[in-house]
């Protein structure tokens, strides 16, 4: 394989756990703001920095992958129509990729629209929905079985 490749994917495949974990901490910490009614801290926003953060270097290895490394989709943009009769080749071509592209949108966009509320419960409850929506896709999204496709959990 690849060194580039080899590299690219394994950083994308480690970086997708600190995603997790931080967008499971940015949802935590709206939910219980929320719930105990307190302010919309630092604490908050360092979170929702790191997530945000680790969701833009994912976009930047996955477009990496998608565009310049992977032979998974060279092959499958060398010949889109065929690709998209193999279930395996439209999830890395369209779906992977699309999906998680609209989930880091609606996560920005969510950032955006936090940061001019004025009031905490609402910067709450907008981290809840958006940062939410967003999470789940992005669940669907990788590749650990849900939605057909199977990657290693930790590439080593």
């Amino acid at each position: 394989m690849n060194t580039l490749y080899t590299i690219s994917l394994y950083l994308h495949s480690w970086n997708r756990w600190i995603v997790l974990a931080a967008g499971v901490a940015v949802i935590a910490m709206a939910l219980n703001g929320c719930r105990k009614q307190c302010e919309y801290g630092k604490q908050h926003k360092i979170a929702s920095l790191i997530f945000m953060s680790s969701l833009h270097l994912q976009l930047l290895l996955g477009l990496l992958l998608y565009f310049v490394f992977s032979p998974i989709t060279m092959h499958a943009l060398s010949d889109f129509g065929a690709a998209m009769k193999n279930s395996t080749l439209r999830f890395w071509a369209v779906e992977h990729s699309f999906l998680n592209i609209v989930a880091i949108v609606l996560a920005q966009t969510g950032s955006i629209l936090v940061k001019r509320k004025a009031d905490a419960r609402s910067k709450h409850k907008s981290t809840i929905i958006w940062m939410g929506i967003a999470f789940v896709l992005i669940l669907l999204m990788i590749p650990m079985g849900f939605m057909g496709e199977a990657r290693p959990w930790f590439r080593l």
